[in-house]
């Protein structure tokens, strides 16, 4: 039982899983690094009567076939047992309800000693010794766990008092983005502080930042039940401020956490797995897929103890098969058309994509473009096959790799908003093209008129107009 493979932090986030289906408001964890080292969870939801408490320090109280309600966060009825005993030696629960508190406590040496799972019951003696037992006192209702002894949570470290803080730390984190729905909003439905200070939610799909995108919610039926998905596209990591970056994981977070994000009564289950429905890439980082499923559904999604897992059954894969495509193609464009809006059709670019077979592509100059055309006007003819062969080479070695590693990156390219000739070089640029067509005037006035829609200047919209009136 105590190595069923849970972490400090998934072992906290189940107890307070217990606090939530107990309709709590709110949550207070205190971790005492200094002298009897101890964790204390307190909660403000509905306490138990003896009877109750009892039930529910049995092990394995509600089989996980069993009927839930629809907002219990329960599984399999081992959480407070397992979760507590997989951390510490000595878990002791007290709990208030109609004016009365009870306690109920599991030592394994008392277990060793007597050779015997005996459930001890805390005399009123007892339970006034019970770390912040009196904080409980001070409550209508609520719970209190207490673990003791903590063997497994500090197993190995020669600093216990450090390396509890850097438990306090990994819960703080875990918890902020498992329950970040529960948390997040202006009426939170949930409020966690960790001694004393209140846990911030961490919102996975930054939709609070601008350039993101979020689609329509798609509902997918099975059986009775219904699993809601909606995709979120990241904005772009040039777009994120540096705090909104390190809310994202960072750039290797970024990277690591795309996928799908399962929900189960909105608890956050499983994240940044595309349950080999695709791979995970640079140029779909920024793809986020929540998925909502109902607790009626436990048995379909393989849904283990820690509730730290899931893996979606058979039909529900069909649903999210056919919008994996769809949504990392979004996400690759975030990074593809970044640069200006894609190739509109009335955008005359510099450069072509062709679609090939197989899947295949590549990037060819537009030798349509009216500056190659001027080029190829000044050039004499015996010049023009090597003209070809240097456009050739140019596609031919383009440095793909380079590229996409960074534009997947958070480096940003050296463009020519900043430098001083700008404008003078669009000038220039500009009469060059012109002047090719002098024995051509109709298309000369319309390439003037058309300037702003063509590479280079479509980038520069307003140094094009002001070129436009100067040379019209």
């Amino acid at each position: 039982m105590r190595a069923l493979g849970y972490s400090f932090e998934t072992a906290v986030a189940d107890i307070v899983d217990n606090s939530i289906a107990a309709s709590a408001r709110s949550v207070d964890i205190w971790f005492s690094p200094f002298g009897t080292i101890y964790v204390a969870i307190l909660d403000d939801g509905n306490g138990m009567s003896a009877d109750e408490l009892f039930e529910a320090m049995r092990h394995g109280t509600k089989g996980p076939k069993a009927g839930r309600a629809q907002h219990d966060l329960g599984r399999f009825g081992l959480g407070l047992k397992t979760a507590s005993l997989s951390q510490c030696r000595q878990m002791t629960v007290l709990t208030k309800k109609n004016g009365a508190t009870h306690g109920a406590e599991w030592n394994l040496e008392a277990v060793e000693r007597a050779e015997d799972w005996a459930l001890h019951e805390l005399e009123p003696a007892d339970i006034d010794e019970v770390p912040h037992s009196k904080d409980l006192s001070a409550l209508a209702e609520g719970t209190l766990v207490v673990w003791r002894e903590l063997d497994r949570a500090l197993a190995g470290e020669s600093d216990p008092v450090r390396a509890l803080q850097d438990h306090i730390d990994e819960a703080r984190d875990h918890m902020s983005l498992v329950f970040h729905r529960f948390l997040e909003g202006k009426s939170p439905s949930l409020e966690i502080r960790i001694n004393g200070d209140t846990i911030r939610p961490v919102d996975p799909f930054l939709r609070s930042c601008k350039g993101g995108q979020t689609l329509p919610p798609e509902p997918l039926q099975i059986g009775d039940a219904t699993v809601t998905i909606e995709a979120h596209i990241l904005p772009h990591i040039s777009k994120l401020s540096a705090s909104e970056m390190a809310l994202a994981g960072g750039e290797e977070g970024l990277r690591r956490n795309q996928g799908f994000y399962v929900y189960r009564n909105r608890r956050l289950i499983t994240w940044g797995t595309w349950f080999r429905l695709a791979r995970q890439e640079e140029m779909t980082k920024l793809a986020r897929v929540q998925v909502d499923i109902p607790n009626s559904l436990d048995h379909l999604w393989s849904l283990d103890i820690k509730k730290a897992f899931a893996h979606p059954p058979e039909p529900v894969r069909k649903g999210l098969r056919q919008i994996v495509s769809r949504i990392a193609d979004r996400s690759k464009r975030v990074y593809t058309f970044r640069g200006h809006r894609g190739w509109a059709p009335e955008i005359v670019p510099a450069w072509k994509r062709f679609e090939g077979r197989e899947g295949k592509f590549r990037y060819e100059i537009n030798r349509d473009h009216q500056l190659l055309q001027a080029l190829r006007e000044e050039i004499p003819d015996s010049a023009g096959p090597t003209l070809e062969r240097f456009i050739q080479m140019l596609e031919t070695t383009f440095p793909f790799d380079s590229a996409y590693a960074d534009m997947a990156s958070d480096r940003k390219p050296e463009l020519d908003e900043a430098t001083d000739d700008l404008a003078d070089r669009l000038l220039d640029t500009a009469m060059r093209m012109l002047a090719s067509l002098d024995a051509q005037p109709a298309l000369r006035a319309r390439l003037l008129d058309q300037l702003e829609q063509i590479d280079p200047f479509c980038k520069h919209p307003a140094v094009a107009k002001k070129i436009k009136e100067q040379l019209q």
